[in-house]
């Protein structure tokens, strides 16, 4: 089986294209900065250089049995809005139309339970709850946007099988959320604001066993939820501090102050023109609910997530590896700069 993959050296992508290489795949990466697969190069992806914002790639993905669109740019309270839309919706359109004009096989595109949100537990979201936009922010608009525009490519040729995953964790996160467990490892996150929601958890490689299942498994024009663990956000970040056995953080940060401190944050990050460390998105989308019902992949794709303590206890055992010592930068994006699309 051949395969190509967009957004090969992100959270998702990267096992992703580890696991079809275990697998015997054939697998090309399409990357803007060849330096950067160079340990997937040297195990047997083939590396095309190129951006999805920018077509011309399209003979690289003529032989794949599947394409993985996988790329994105998850990042709150950015900047440069024109950027978010052209990588998350632009992109998407062009690789959608690049995979239809090479007759390639099956067409998984990473999407986000997020276009469901907000999902109370008592209210899961399955693959028929509607669509809607959580908050007003370019991330999550044009995250929407993208989802609804590979819906619509559904009624076409292109056999198409979307994965909506909820809360990602792993190693080599370089978000929000890496950042944060990179100083919970070093004791530096010991108060949490209050009022954070609950979230769905699942680990990158599990995330990315889904993808292939649902290339391999699953049904043309179909969605797949993947979601494993239901924990508000304060608990999952005191199950991380447990399992990096450090002091858990203690969520009594009234939400007033905290946006006070976003405010702040994105005033500097104006004047340096860079995306800001805390943003009021960021807190808002935090405290939006996101409870999933993954049980239509579990039945139909036979997914079966590897023990959430399991996956947790290993992720911190890396972070605290990587990032313990002080003297190490925290996680950034690749560019050297919070808040650039990998």
């Amino acid at each position: 089986m051949r395969a190509f993959v967009t957004g090969g050296t992100g959270l998702i992508g990267r096992p992703l294209v580890e696991a079809l290489i275990e697998r015997n795949w054939e697998v090309a990466v399409l990357t803007r900065e060849p330096t950067r697969p160079k340990d997937l190069e040297a195990r047997g992806a083939r590396i095309v250089q190129g951006d999805v914002t920018r077509p011309g790639f399209e003979g690289a993905m003529s032989r794949a049995d599947v394409v993985f669109h996988a790329a994105g740019w998850l990042e709150l309270g950015i900047r440069d809005v024109q950027r978010m839309f052209d990588v998350n919706l632009l992109g998407t359109r062009n690789v959608l139309s690049m995979a239809r004009q090479q007759g390639v096989g099956r067409f998984v595109f990473t999407s986000t339970a997020g276009v469901f949100a907000p999902t109370p537990k008592d209210r899961p979201a399955t693959e028929s709850s509607p669509v809607q936009v959580a908050l007003s922010d370019p991330y999550v608009t044009s995250k929407v946007q993208a989802h609804q525009l590979v819906v619509k490519e559904m009624s076409g040729d292109l056999p198409v099988t979307i994965v909506l995953p909820a809360a990602v964790f792993g190693a080599h996160d370089t978000g929000q959320l890496g950042r944060s467990l990179a100083l919970l490892v070093r004791g530096k996150l010991p108060r949490l604001p209050k009022g954070f929601g609950t979230n769905t958890w699942t680990h990158a490689e599990d995330i990315a066993e889904g993808h292939i299942l649902a290339a391999t498994r699953g049904r043309p024009n179909q969605l797949y939820l993947l979601g494993d663990r239901v924990l508000p956000l304060a608990e999952f970040y005191a199950d991380a501090a447990r399992a990096a056995g450090v002091k858990p953080p203690t969520a009594n940060v009234p939400i007033g102050l905290a946006r006070f401190a976003a405010r702040f944050s994105e005033a500097r990050a104006r004047l340096s023109d860079r995306t800001p460390l805390l943003s009021r998105a960021a807190l808002a989308l935090a405290a939006v609910d996101l409870v999933v019902d993954a049980s239509k992949a579990r039945r139909e794709l036979g997914w079966s997530p590897r023990p959430f303590e399991e996956r947790l206890r290993e992720t911190m055992e890396w972070y605290v590896t990587t990032y313990r010592d002080r003297r190490v930068p925290p996680p950034i994006k690749p560019d050297g700069r919070p808040g650039k699309p990998t």
